[in-house]
């Protein structure tokens, strides 16, 4: 919101929390059900509230900075430790291809027909432009059924058939409905990512130092593509004016200018350290379990009652406790804002009680000054 105008962040403020809130409310009610079961109290935001331990797979430097009281923890990036290897013709791809771009929209999301077909476009380009040698596609869930019978080349105005692209007739373009992401990403010849902007997407491309071009297209992925541009090893294109020239443009740039390199460098000193805390999350989850047995109630039928405000108490900042105006001293800046109130006033009424008081000893004088003469 740093850079918003008042209508959006009023909106963000205020409408889009209760939006939310009013679309998620059966998933919430579902959620508490489930807590009643094993003892916890109800909360009615995902973000767990005062007393509730909130692990978060994020982490400053990606996420914009923002205080967070104790029981809330960034843990992430959370990265697996073990990833699968490259199959031996995706080694053999990237090895004999150099300037390679990796495509995938991940698991959930899609796009038109009418984009599947700029991309392809300016794959082509890129390749018979010589800026690019290499494309691997990971089709996922893309419904190549839907795509037309030719793809015509733009700068040749020649058309050729798609299948010949989606059975890798194409020496250049790799497709495959399926490809290990991490393994990719980590080869020296994967010079590019053209993501959608998922979030575990963005966290392995920041730890692989993978620039990447950005094609958001719903939930996060927006706010994850803003993210990663303001960080500097990524660019944006549009989903709603998808465009061959600018898809060129930009991936020029990524591969020219050596600050894309470079900040994806530094994002991945920060992404490789904090992927560490994955396992601080662990020891909190099971510290808090462990707790339970010295801090929680057994009711009537055997069951474990918890009480989050003394289960997470080590956690739970006193101006928790202290309400809303005494925990943001608003009481003791009411009563400062008070006392200069009367000072000022008390200054400014003495101030014109004397201005009152010399005007009326010079009028005083003047006066009989007139009368002597």
């Amino acid at each position: 919101m740093e850079n918003e105008s008042f209508y959006e962040r009023f909106r963000c403020s205020l409408i889009m929390p209760l939006s939310l809130f009013w679309s998620v409310r059966h998933a919430l009610n579902d959620l508490n059900y489930y807590r009643a079961k094993v003892g916890v109290e109800p909360s009615y935001t995902f973000l767990g509230g005062n007393n509730i331990l909130f692990l978060a797979d994020n982490f400053f430097g990606f996420e914009t900075p923002f205080a967070v009281p104790p029981v809330h923890q960034d843990i992430g990036p959370i990265l697996p430790d073990i990833y699968p290897d490259l199959s031996p013709s995706l080694f053999e791809f990237l090895e004999s291809h150099p300037r390679t771009m990796y495509f995938t929209l991940g698991t959930q999301a899609y796009t038109t027909p009418k984009n599947y077909i700029i991309l392809l476009q300016s794959f082509i380009e890129l390749i018979n432009q010589n800026i690019l040698d290499g494309i691997i596609w990971s089709t996922v869930k893309t419904d190549i059924n839907e795509l037309p019978s030719f793809i015509t080349i733009l700068s040749s105005n020649i058309s050729i058939p798609t299948s010949n692209i989606l059975n890798n007739l194409y020496s250049n373009i790799y497709v495959t409905n399926f490809a290990p992401q991490f393994a990719l990403l980590s080869h020296k010849n994967l010079k590019i990512y053209l993501s959608h902007g998922g979030a575990s997407s963005c966290h392995e491309s920041m730890y692989t130092a993978t620039p990447m071009l950005m094609f958001p297209l719903t939930n996060d992925q927006e706010g994850n593509t803003e993210k990663l541009v303001n960080t500097g090893m990524a660019l944006k294109i549009s989903k709603f004016n998808l465009n061959v020239n600018d898809i060129i443009v930009k991936v020029k740039r990524i591969l020219t200018e050596k600050s894309f390199k470079e900040s994806a460098k530094r994002m991945q000193i920060l992404a490789k350290v904090n992927s560490k805390r994955k396992y601080r999350g662990a020891d909190l989850i099971e510290v808090v379990l462990n707790s339970v047995k010295y801090r929680g109630n057994m009711n009537d039928n055997g069951e474990w009652e918890v009480d989050n405000n003394v289960l997470l108490n080590d956690l739970i900042t006193p101006d928790t406790r202290m309400g809303f105006i005494k925990g943001k001293y608003l009481d003791v800046l009411g009563t400062a804002f008070l006392i200069i109130i009367i000072l000022v006033g008390s200054l400014g009424y003495g101030i014109w009680k004397f201005i009152r008081f010399v005007g009326k000893l010079v009028k005083s004088e003047v006066s009989l000054k007139s009368k002597k003469e």
